[in-house]
């Protein structure tokens, strides 16, 4: 049995729905399971958000089979943790009984050697329970299968309010560019775990460049902060500001974006798979060389993608 821990916002799990599927496919006879049970203590971002917006009637394509809590506990050797109190539990039991859990561990937490990670991804020892935690950003992992992935996930347009309906005939009617614009949390928490509000150098290259190689662009722009569109690209002309969905309704802005016909994206996984999710064969995705602080984009090989 393997179990893979879905943790953090919906770009995040995307990218760990891309490897938890990943998982199926190269273990076909193992018990391949979710831990969503992060999502019980843990109220960041709009909690867990595929069951919500991808397990519908007119979507067969997306499976995903949770783990139950006992289940949890023979892979993980870990009562799943949904309060503070688990957490002491936890700590003890990896104190005192750590060496009698038969199972196994494999953990990525972003700074490890990406080629040494995915042997091991690779090589999972099927005898024993596995437990699996990480992001798993590599485009090994989804690059191959993008096109079943983009009908897993593939958001329900025939519900969408007005206000959206009409951007989206817009974008759908135009040689339609999305620009993501990241600000809010990175500006506060997000800056202290190293994460870059990027400049508008990155911004004016990203737009140099998508005017240079499409016809007739219209730039459609994506942020939490309306008034620092409205400064900071007063510059730019044919250009519609979307920056009204909030909370529940954020994942609105991705479905927008995925259905323009080119994108530049933020340092953010949340419009990284909006360009993932892009159905145009002649897409052009930009992309942001500095990521964190401390650490660059992974490069990408995928047509059309290019990196400034």
């Amino acid at each position: 049995m393997i179990i893979l821990r879905f943790t953090s916002g919906l770009g995040n799990q995307m990218f760990q729905y891309a490897f938890y599927t990943y998982l199926r496919k190269k273990y076909p006879s193992e018990q391949v399971l979710a831990d969503t049970t992060w999502y019980e203590w843990n109220k960041a971002h709009q909690g867990f958000e595929l069951l919500r917006l991808f397990e519908r009637d007119d979507n067969p394509y997306f499976k995903l089979d949770r783990a139950n809590k006992w289940q949890i506990y023979k892979c993980s050797g870990q009562l799943p943790q949904t309060s503070q109190a688990i957490y002491v539990v936890n700590r003890l039991t990896r104190l005192f009984m750590g060496k009698h859990f038969e199972g196994q561990r494999l953990s990525e937490t972003g700074r490890e050697d990406e080629n040494t990670l995915k042997a091991l991804v690779d090589n999972i020892d099927t005898s024993k329970n596995t437990y699996i935690t990480g992001y798993f950003l590599k485009e090994d992992y989804y690059k191959d299968n993008l096109p079943l992935l983009r009908q897993m996930l593939s958001f329900d347009t025939k519900n969408l309010d007005a206000q959206n309906r009409e951007v989206l005939s817009m974008i759908e009617g135009s040689d339609s560019v999305a620009v993501h614009v990241r600000r809010g949390d990175y500006l506060t928490v997000g800056k202290s775990q190293g994460f870059l509000s990027l400049g508008m150098d990155y911004y004016r290259r990203a737009i140099d460049i998508i005017r240079d190689k499409a016809r007739n662009p219209k730039f459609f722009l994506f942020s939490d902060d309306k008034e620092f569109l409205m400064k900071e690209f007063s510059w730019l002309e044919e250009k519609t500001i979307v920056s009204y969905n909030s909370g529940s309704d954020s994942y609105k802005d991705m479905l927008l974006m995925s259905r323009c016909h080119h994108i530049v994206t933020a340092n953010s996984t949340f419009s990284e798979w909006a360009g993932l999710l892009n159905p145009h064969d002649d897409a052009i995705v930009i992309y942001p060389k500095a990521y964190l602080s401390d650490k660059d984009s992974d490069i990408k090989t995928i047509d059309g993608w290019i990196r400034i």
